[in-house]
């Protein structure tokens, strides 16, 4: 092989070395935005480890919920759409409008497809929420957390 053919082969694999680097680096980046979320986001209360005890847990009025046995209390059923419905909170009870926990979607509308009015928000509910981001970008939060907690579910 002549010196010119060996050069090109060697800048082809290195430019496929660096693809490929890259490509793994966004790849376990992307698998690291559940664990990341939940820790900036739910941990305080939830706990690192999703079972309730956050640093802030013993301030509230009620106790956080132990997210490492969403599947065991559904009879072994881990229902993501039910995670992310209550993680979202525009569809939830009134008792979670009332709860210490934020909801995650823009309080300002109702929740896509939904023809229930609007909640009119207090003036302090807007310092309890997420902020009021795009629905996709919204939607991508809260999926990213359920896919986390669909791992930490105790066998």
């Amino acid at each position: 092989m002549g010196r010119a053919v060996q050069l090109v082969v060697s800048r082809r694999l290195l430019i496929a070395k660096i693809l490929i680097a890259t490509n793994t680096l966004a790849w376990a980046q992307d698998l690291e935005k559940g664990p990341i979320k939940f820790l900036s986001k739910c941990a305080e209360c939830h706990g690192a480890d999703g079972k309730g005890a956050g640093r802030t847990s013993i301030m509230l009025k009620i106790k956080p919920a132990d997210l490492t046995v969403l599947a065991r209390r559904n009879k072994g059923v881990f229902s993501p759409d039910a995670v992310a419905e209550t993680i979202d909170g525009r569809r939830a009870v009134q008792s979670h409008r009332n709860s210490e926990m934020p909801i995650w979607g823009c309080r300002q509308g109702p929740p896509p497809g939904s023809q229930i009015k609007a909640y009119e928000p207090k003036p302090i509910d807007s310092l309890l929420d997420m902020p009021c981001d795009p629905e996709d970008a919204i939607r991508k939060r809260i999926l990213d957390i359920v896919e986390y907690l669909a791992q930490i579910q105790e066998k």
